[in-house]
């Protein structure tokens, strides 16, 4: 077998890098196809070091329980959203902060001496469900950190941190020059792939038949991304929604990331409402580290759930927004999925397992408290007992002992499968979610 030049094998792999989605999820539809009922979204968001779980983490399982101080802020939608406890991503013990690279994949990431080979992300997965049918295939955003979504390649795609460069892809229109420089990179891409197909031709008759068989994986690949690239240069032309609302202005001070966090939801809404795409992550609240490891002294702590408790405010600020967002037959809020989770119990512990979770919308039966047991440390036992101010139901306790913690991916598997896409498990999942419904 002849060895394959160096040169050549850089190009093959430039490309494969550089290129998004390279794995063959064809789209359900053609670009501009309305649905005959509202569309599925999903909408992700990550916060970096969890929540102390005495304020956030229910004591009591099933539909009767007590809201905790954290969750009494989203007392106006508790038929809105499920609270779960016990769920982890298996294999990111040591992770720690580095965990959040793998918060929306599940990959394994056992402690920093390992390198980490990412997958896909849920919000991706989920995102091309509907290739074609929006102008934008998924926006990823944060306010502040790395981005939360990676691509079929393991590939961590950059965030928009400036919600007026979200509210302009929305709704300012391009020049012409604009348009044709758009067009003409486009059409860039398509002439690279297709310089790439005529060397990767030649490639078959000197390797070996598996890597044959790797290359013609590699050729689907392309094709896909053609696909993509014709969808795209379509969009192009289209005309953008009319403008809603006027332009925000950017805030660069990073000590107010809960003014950041609503510019952001606002941009969230406008991209849902306007359906310029189904598919959104959001990373934020990056900026109390300090505070989060508080070491329980009192006044840290109560600083620590006072940011912990606006970042709640905020999110049932989103929720009420796409409540009140009605569509032909439903709301806003019915067709999204919402879910915020984090890759740390909270920052104190550093812990990667009984991450909190919070999942509202998207057409589940909610209003319950799923807990799964969580077989680690006895010391969980005491944080999870209520603070003084929060009455203790006569229900029974939550188990915190056994063998029923389930993968965070299993909560994954049940959103893709409520999006409609076909799967049986997403990444370290065993299966779909036990109670979600």
């Amino acid at each position: 077998m002849k060895r394959i030049p160096r040169r050549l094998a850089l190009k093959h792999a430039g490309i494969a890098i550089g290129l998004p989605m390279l794995e063959g999820m064809l789209p359900k539809a053609s670009l501009g196809a309305t649905p005959a009922l509202s569309p599925r979204r999903m909408v992700c968001i990550g916060v970096p070091f969890g929540f102390d779980p005495t304020a956030f983490v229910p004591v009591t399982a099933g539909r009767d329980y007590v809201l905790p101080s954290h969750l009494a802020h989203l007392a106006d939608f508790r038929n809105d959203f499920t609270v779960i406890s016990g769920l982890s991503h298996p294999n990111t013990g040591g992770g720690g902060h580095k965990a959040e690279a793998v918060m929306l994949t599940g990959a394994p990431y056992p402690d920093y001496s390992h390198n980490l080979k990412n997958t896909i992300s849920v919000d991706q997965a989920f995102a091309t469900q509907y290739r074609g049918e929006t102008r934008y295939e998924s926006f990823v955003l944060t306010t502040q950190g790395p981005s939360l979504s990676v691509t079929a390649n393991g590939v961590s795609i950059p965030a928009i941190d400036r919600p007026s460069e979200v509210f302009r892809k929305l709704f300012l229109a391009a020049s012409p020059a604009e348009m044709e420089a758009e067009l003409r990179r486009i059409d860039e891409g398509r002439s690279m792939l297709d310089f790439v197909n005529e060397r990767a031709k030649g490639l078959n008759v000197r390797i070996s038949s598996t890597d044959r068989h790797r290359v013609q994986e590699y050729f689907e690949s392309v094709r896909d991304v053609e696909r993509q690239l014709k969808m795209v240069r379509e969009w192009v032309n289209r005309p953008k929604p009319s403008t809603i609302g006027s332009e925000p202005h950017d805030i660069s001070d990073n000590q107010q990331q809960r003014a950041k966090f609503q510019l952001m939801i606002d941009m969230i809404h406008l991209a849902l409402v306007t359906d310029s795409t189904r598919s959104v992550s959001l990373m934020t609240f990056g900026m109390h580290h300090d505070l989060s490891h508080h070491g329980k002294e009192p006044g840290k702590l109560d600083a620590c759930r006072k940011v912990e408790a606006e970042l709640i405010q905020s999110f049932a600020g989103l929720l009420s927004k796409l409540k009140n967002s009605q569509e032909a037959d439903s709301t806003l809020l019915n067709s999204t999925m919402v879910m915020m989770t984090s890759n740390l119990r909270d920052g104190n512990t550093h812990w990667t397992y009984n991450l909190p979770v919070i999942l509202a919308g998207g057409g589940f039966q909610h209003g319950q408290h799923l807990a799964f047991n969580h077989p680690y440390l006895e010391e969980v036992n005491h944080e999870l007992n209520p603070a003084p101010e929060v009455p203790v139901s006569t229900e029974k306790k939550i188990p915190l002992m056994g063998v029923d913690q389930q993968p965070l991916c299993n909560l994954y598997t049940s959103m893709l499968q409520k999006g409609g896409i076909e799967i049986d498990r997403f990444g370290s999942a065993s299966g779909p979610l036990d109670g979600l419904t």
